[in-house]
């Protein structure tokens, strides 16, 4: 599986106890059904490799004790540790744009209803008075407010946002 594929969770950020348990920081903020996930990606060689799950159950908010099928020792834990934990987007749950967090929406495709694709999702700023998304292609960024009157929909299991910006208003960032 590629990465363009799925998101990122978070990281295998500590080991628990001598038995192979990890802690995986959740740094996407997403809830997750883990009677529902049979496996995680961990990222090692730049390649995604599936680790099944026997386990999984969050300890703390953003924190999940994840008991791998594979991974029986310290050892063999610290193999994955600091490593980056992905799944698939066919997981992220339903949302709807209300609910879509910001990190989750780091990367998606910013698609114009008239002029087509504007580029990609770079950062939202949250610390200005209106909220500020960013986005970039071929190099060139440029920002617009997280307001209803341009943000049409979000299709979070196509990585999508589809927007409706006067020309005027991209002209000025540009």
């Amino acid at each position: 599986m590629q990465k363009k594929d799925c998101f990122l969770v978070g990281t295998v950020f500590k080991l628990h106890g001598y038995k192979g348990d990890v802690n995986i920081y959740n740094e996407v903020d997403i809830p997750f059904d883990f009677n529902a996930l049979d496996y995680f990606l961990i990222e090692q060689n730049n390649e995604l490799i599936p680790f099944f799950i026997d386990r999984a159950r969050p300890t703390k908010p953003n924190v999940v004790l994840v008991k791998f099928e594979d991974v029986n020792s310290e050892e063999e834990a610290k193999e994955i540790l600091k490593r980056k934990v992905f799944l698939p987007k066919e997981f992220l749950p339903e949302t709807d744009d209300k609910r879509v967090s910001e990190k989750q929406l780091i990367g998606f495709s910013v698609v114009d209803m008239k002029m087509g694709e504007l580029g990609k999702i770079t950062f939202i700023n949250s610390k200005t008075a209106q909220q500020l998304i960013y986005v970039s292609k071929d190099g060139k960024e440029f920002c617009f407010p997280w307001h209803n009157q341009f943000i049409k929909n979000i299709d979070t299991k196509k990585g999508i946002m589809e927007v409706e910006i006067p020309e005027e208003l991209l002209n000025l960032d540009l």
